[in-house]
């Protein structure tokens, strides 16, 4: 039952026991009346005394007239006055009641007073036994009268009486009725506010109930049910002012899982919400109950922990967390294999602020992820000079596509078999004003971090098409792709869109991807390599032989060109194998009908061999350095190919 509905029944109530108690006083009111009537109803008595009154003093006179004495004389003058004073007051009072009903009373009375008037003389001369008889004569007349009075009022009375008997019982029954009623609404009334005294409880426990859940979920995680980002701000806090009192020390642990995001953008959220409930619970069975565990947001955790050796025994702690997460997962009949990154700071270095040691737990898991990721370092201090050093340099590379420091060199692709210039890799650069030329293999990677990386793609494609629109028709222009743009599905758009600004025939614009790219294999990414195909524009596999180099890449896209990894290139001489491996990747490209690309030629041995391998097309130093599009020359044949 509501509240709602509960006021109102209460309201019914209350309501019904006001109009029952007023109602109860206007039958009181009533039933008072009516014994009052009942009290004034005595007429029949008034008529009897009369007719009493007069039989005693007919005696007086009587024994007047037998023995004439003085004494009686007075007696017969007191009742006659007793007898006169009560016809004179039939004439009023409550007699007046049986008059008004019946007037006949009325002539009756007068009558009665007539005849007492006139005997009234006679009563006061009263000498002999003559007088007495007279007075006799005179008033015997009033006996028939009085008796018949007395007779009819009798009637009257007993009729009135019993009609306010019945009036009384009628109040009786009606008093009896509102007195169960009000009892009733009372019972009723008790009834509605225990139960709204119930209600009260009830809800007072569900609204303590309803705090604690929501002081809980204002401290925890409500995925995981691990300390969110205050209650480990606040246990932090509380550790560390305890800490100097106590002696211990503390340690942070910051794990941020790797490859997470490629799950969520894979197999979708609910799937990554269960996986990072696993997580969640690998990482609670590795660490102490005095530990406290907390999920700081996304794939983000932190592990608040008090140990004797901060070396020793937080290199256990990490060791076994990055082992037990790297371990496989089952997720909805799904295999998933994901890593982590942890980051360990501790008061060891006089770290008393909870900000600091935070930052240096951060500090430590950017060196992590950059040392190769599923690995964990303990922050030192010249992480914080690398990482000023790095958000500078953030902030730099933000600013550089605006100040116009990005552009493009074009590394020439040679053919083998014609010894022409076939077309330009289009690689990004950057000078820097400061720095001057900084490297891609420094700011590519942040670009990736800060999420950069989709508008520089986007850039290095428009204007490596604007560019290529000015070389000769034969001429290709290659452009590496990052994956993240398979994931946010902004490439065909963008491709799209620089081949109609431009004008450049799509089967003039190669696109090049690494394995990387491929990890996400799924229903999205093969679509938009089919539809990139469907444009006309060539898709190389980027890297091969490093990585995973599934062979399953090759059935499932649709490749025009392998390029093979500089690495194999490099070390032809070193390690025979090398050979071995790139004949294999020969051998399957042309089964394939796919183009073969040798990176990294850097001398005429190696050209030679690659020659000999099979390989269609090469690309080094040897051949051509990268070289903004002005520096470019388009003369034919290379003269320094053999």
């Amino acid at each position: 039952m509501s509240f709602r509905i509960l006021k109102l029944l209460l309201a019914v109530v209350v309501s019904g026991f006001l109009l029952a108690a007023i109602y109860f006083t206007v039958v009181i009111a009533e039933r008072q009346d009516a014994l009052r009537r009942i009290s004034r109803y005595n007429p029949t008595w008034q008529a009897q005394q009369a007719l009493s009154e007069f039989m005693k003093l007919d005696q007086s006179l009587r024994m007047f007239k037998d023995e004439n004495g003085d004494g009686e004389k007075e007696e017969v003058q007191t009742r006659f006055d007793i007898f006169a004073g009560t016809i004179n007051s039939l004439a009023k009072g409550s007699f007046r009641v049986l008059i008004e009903r019946e007037p006949s009373f009325e002539r009756t009375i007068s009558k009665l007073a007539g005849a007492t008037n006139d005997a009234a003389p006679l009563i006061e001369s009263l000498n002999n036994p003559d007088d007495a008889l007279a007075a006799l004569q005179s008033l015997h007349p009033l006996q028939s009268s009085l008796t018949q009075f007395a007779a009819v009022t009798f009637r009257h009375g007993t009729a009135l009486t019993s009609d306010d008997q019945q009036e009384l019982t009628q109040l009786h029954w009606i008093f009896s009725s509102v007195v169960g009623f009000l009892i009733l609404f009372g019972l009723a009334l008790i009834g509605l506010l225990a139960r709204h005294n119930i209600l009260l409880e009830r809800t007072y426990r569900r609204v303590g109930n309803l705090a604690a859940d929501l002081t809980h979920l204002a401290h925890h995680d409500p995925l995981t049910g691990l300390a969110n980002r205050a209650l480990f701000q606040e246990r932090l806090e509380q550790s560390l002012e305890n800490a100097p009192n106590d002696g211990s020390t503390l340690a942070v642990l910051y794990l941020d899982l790797d490859l997470f995001k490629n799950v969520n953008d894979t197999l979708g959220h609910e799937t990554g919400d269960r996986l990072l409930k696993t997580v969640a619970a690998r990482i609670q069975a590795c660490v102490r109950d005095n530990s406290v565990i907390a999920r700081l947001g996304g794939d983000e955790f932190a592990i608040l922990t008090g140990p004797i050796n901060i070396v020793q025994e937080c290199t256990i702690l990490a060791s076994r967390i990055v082992k037990e997460i790297g371990s496989v997962y089952d997720i909805d009949g799904h295999e998933i294999i994901i890593g982590t990154s942890i980051g360990i700071a501790s008061t060891e270095l006089g770290t008393s602020s909870p900000e600091q040691l935070l930052k240096q737990a951060d500090m430590a898991l950017y060196r992590a992820k950059a040392d190769g990721r599923g690995t964990f370092r303990f922050f030192e201090p010249e992480m914080d000079i690398e990482l000023q050093a790095r958000r500078a340099l953030e902030v730099d590379l933000r600013k550089a596509m605006v100040n116009n420091e990005l552009y493009l060199a074009f590394q020439p692709q040679v053919s083998l078999q014609a010894n022409d210039v076939t077309g330009f890799e289009a690689l990004l650069r950057w000078r820097h004003p400061v720095r001057g030329s900084v490297s891609p293999v420094e700011f590519i990677p942040i670009a990736e971090d800060i999420g950069l990386i989709a508008s520089l793609s986007e850039w290095v494609i428009n204007e490596a098409c604007r560019t290529a629109v000015t070389w000769p028709e034969n001429m290709k222009v290659a452009v590496n792709i990052s994956p993240v743009q398979f994931r946010n599905r902004t490439l065909l758009p963008c491709v799209r869109k620089a081949l109609m600004r431009t004008g450049l025939d799509p089967s003039r614009l190669e696109l090049e991807l690494t394995e990387s790219a491929l990890l996400e294999e799924n229903e999205t990414t093969v679509t938009a390599l089919h539809e990139l195909r469907n444009l006309g524009v060539r898709i190389a596999l980027d890297d091969f032989g490093t990585g995973y180099s599934s062979l399953s890449y090759l059935r499932s896209f649709p490749f025009d060109k392998i390029k093979i990894d500089q690495s194999f290139v490099r070390e032809l001489f070193i390690r025979p194998d090398c050979m071995v491996i790139i004949r294999s990747i020969v051998g399957l490209g042309r089964g394939l009908g796919m183009s073969i690309t040798a990176e990294g030629v850097e001398t005429d041995e190696q050209l030679a061999q690659i020659r000999a391998a099979g390989c269609t097309e090469a690309q080094g130093y040897l051949l051509g350095r990268p070289k903004p599009a002005s520096d470019l020359g388009f003369s034919g044949t290379l003269p320094a190919l053999v």
